[in-house]
């Protein structure tokens, strides 16, 4: 009888053991990281967590990839080319909403590092009133956290200025230089380039707008069959994005090291403005989700049965966290 027991406890815990080492072996330790962007902002954390070694120490050998156009990057994540992606909260809400198995699992800024740069008569947000605010384009980011911005200071985007859509980078520059626009969103990179031009700050958006601005993404059925190479990634990048929060001239100083460019000083200043949109631990701010769904459901891009629930998957993250603690 008691032989009988025996066996059948070794038994059970060779299938236990055999189950682990399955589970063990389906893990990667090699994982693709897609973007659509190589700014400092987008890039510093995840470039300092290879360098420090931090994504090492979870066992796990990181590729971070330069894919031109979100839209290029979404379609690579949805093809399997790429494990995790840097991208837009906008677009894992709209893939969502398309069906595609695409889901928020992190967060690494809660806030937009854009800051409002005026012309050099529009140096307050009371003397946006009446003015032309120039935005990328419609349905855009950039409109969409003017619109926000706005509302949150009492005024109505339809009625108390007039949203017009430029387009990129250079010919907001051009439309702001020759007046043809009071104002305009910009990145850290582009803002300091603007006041070193004498054009006054508005307000630093990555201080005052909780509306979350690059997430990480990745494919639902890569969630379920990799949850422990998921979580590893993701307490690297933790690791990362804190080491960037605590240390600005050693995470400067490693970006680069790691193959970052620009001038130092210029470098340092728009860090200044970009650092305070980073989250601490990846969390992912459920509210600001919802204000974007919000939106795209004002405008009609996606329908109104979309909700937070839908597009984030938090639990692995949680797990990394806590183990983190």
């Amino acid at each position: 009888m008691q032989k009988r027991i025996l066996l059948t406890l070794l038994a059970a815990l060779l299938l236990a053991f055999s189950g682990t080492l399955s589970s063990f072996a389906q893990e990667k330790k090699v994982v693709r990281v897609g973007f659509a962007s190589v700014s400092w902002d987008t890039q510093l954390p995840i470039r300092v967590a290879k360098a420090r070694g931090f994504f090492k120490s979870q066992g796990l050998s990181v590729e971070h990839v330069f894919i031109r156009g979100g839209a290029t990057v979404l379609a690579a994540m949805v093809s399997g080319d790429l494990d995790f992606a840097d991208m837009g909260a906008q677009a894992p809400i709209r893939a969502r909403s398309q069906g595609l198995n695409i889901y928020i699992i992190g967060v690494w800024r809660d806030k937009v590092t854009y800051a409002l740069v005026g012309d050099k008569n529009t140096r307050t947000i009371a003397d946006l009133r009446g003015k032309v605010i120039g935005t990328t384009g419609p349905g855009s980011l950039s409109e969409f956290v003017v619109r926000t911005f706005l509302k949150r200071n009492q005024m109505d985007p339809d009625k108390d200025v007039t949203l017009r859509a430029v387009g990129g980078t250079a010919v907001r520059t051009a439309a702001l230089e020759n007046r043809l626009i009071a104002a305009a969103p910009f990145t850290a990179g582009e803002t300091v380039e603007l006041l070193r031009k004498g054009f006054p700050l508005i307000i630093n958006l990555a201080e005052a707008l909780d509306i979350p601005h690059t997430v990480i993404a990745a494919r639902g059925n890569s969630l379920d069959r990799y949850p422990e190479t998921t979580k590893r990634f993701l307490k690297g990048a933790i690791m990362g994005l804190q080491f960037v929060k605590r240390n600005k001239q050693e995470a400067i100083k490693t970006g680069f090291e790691a193959g970052l460019t620009g001038n130092p000083d210029m470098v340092s200043r728009a860090y200044n403005l970009y650092a305070p949109a980073y989250t601490s631990d990846l969390s992912i701010p459920r509210k600001g989700i919802q204000a974007m769904i919000e939106e795209d459901i004002r405008t009609g891009v996606i329908d109104g049965t979309m909700t937070v629930e839908k597009v984030v998957q938090e639990e692995i993250l949680k797990k990394a966290q806590e183990e983190l603690r």
